[in-house]
């Protein structure tokens, strides 16, 4: 009887071996010859740990701000340098004016990092009351390289000579803050194969920012063109947050860009009535089509929401809009060159009064 109870111990122990044995075997992929993935609870605290920002380090604030038809950025880094990406237009009202009293505002003496992301008006017309109001510490732009030569073109290359200037006409990495993993600056054509002689929208500078988990992509006026330049570098290009192209046109933002950036937030700096006024259409239709197919509760723009602000702590981004709007009026644009074609997205047609 007593040589019953110690097999039947025995036996218990071996099949409790063989059950952990067994378990543990299906938490390692390698050893079943599966492609299993790592098991859910774990993976986010490794992926975590290998993304968290160093200590000291505080949140990265980014702003699109309301500049009328015109484009103008300006990004406090976690290690607190400041990066302003263009500057309004000096032509158009409540553009350049705006970027300006905005960064009074918020009480900036000095631009580390100024990026001009290609040489339009309404990109660099503000760049004369930034070079003389503030500190200027480098200054990035794409060298020119279409040979512009309009006074504003003029106007801004003498000011950059004065400070430190660099022409970005290959990938170029923006000095580390110690928080950011990555700055980096992306020109769609490499020197000296050239760039577009043709469209100046398409040697706009893109800029890649990458925050613990977060990242973000700004973007100028690249056009479809540009896009694929981008794409066939192989560039990093994924994002969760997307400074939307060229004000929303229907020359950018191909779905074949929108597919390789896949990010959760869109904003979109633009101005639906001095967009009538410039004959230029924006929004496009077509391309808040696209945008609410990715995120119909994650496209802002400035024309409805004011200054668009986005904070990431490097585990997650929170946007934060001036002014509210509803997807009724958010996904409203031009179906054509025509203000009369303003009008809802088809995709809502039915929700909208």
């Amino acid at each position: 009887m007593r040589e019953k109870r110690i097999f039947y111990a025995i036996f218990a122990l071996l099949a409790v071996s063989v059950l952990l044995s067994g378990c543990l075997d299906l938490g390692n992929p390698q050893q079943n010859g599966t492609n299993a993935a790592p098991s859910p609870q774990t993976a986010p605290a490794q992926q975590n740990a290998t993304a968290q920002p160093a200590a000291g380090c505080g949140n990265l604030e980014v702003y699109v701000l309301n500049v009328s038809q015109a484009d103008s950025i300006f990004i406090r880094t976690p290690g607190n340098r400041t990066i302003l990406i263009d500057a309004g237009s000096g032509m158009k009202p409540n553009s350049s004016s705006n970027a300006l009293a905005f960064l009074k505002k918020m009480n900036v003496t000095k631009i580390d990092y100024l990026v001009a992301s290609h040489l339009h008006e309404d990109h660099i017309g503000g760049m004369d009351n930034i070079f003389t109001g503030f500190s200027i510490g480098t200054v990035y732009d794409n060298g020119n390289c279409a040979n512009l030569t309009t006074q504003v073109v003029k106007e801004f290359l003498s000011y950059a000579a004065l400070t430190m200037p660099v022409s970005v006409t290959t990938a170029a990495d923006i000095p580390s803050d110690g928080c950011l993993s990555e700055a980096k600056l992306i020109f769609p054509y490499g020197q000296p194969k050239g760039c577009s002689k043709s469209n100046e929208n398409d040697n706009s500078v893109l800029l890649h920012l990458v925050y613990g988990n977060t990242s973000f992509l700004f973007t100028g006026d690249c056009g479809a063109a540009c896009e694929s330049a981008v794409i066939s570098q192989g560039s990093t290009l994924k994002s969760d947050f997307l400074k939307v192209a060229h004000h929303g046109s229907d020359t950018s933002s191909s779905q074949q860009f929108l597919d390789a950036v896949g990010a959760k937030y869109y904003v979109i700096s633009t101005d639906k009535a001095r967009s009538v006024t410039d004959g230029y259409f924006h929004p496009r239709e077509i391309t808040l089509e696209k945008l609410y197919a990715l995120s119909p509760t994650g496209t802002y723009r400035t024309d409805l929401n004011g200054d668009v602000k986005a904070v990431s702590d490097g585990s997650g981004i929170t946007m934060i809009p001036s002014v509210e709007s509803d997807q009724c009026d958010t996904f409203k644009g031009y179906a054509s060159a025509d203000a009369s074609s303003y009008s809802l997205i088809p995709a809502l047609s039915g929700s909208c009064g």
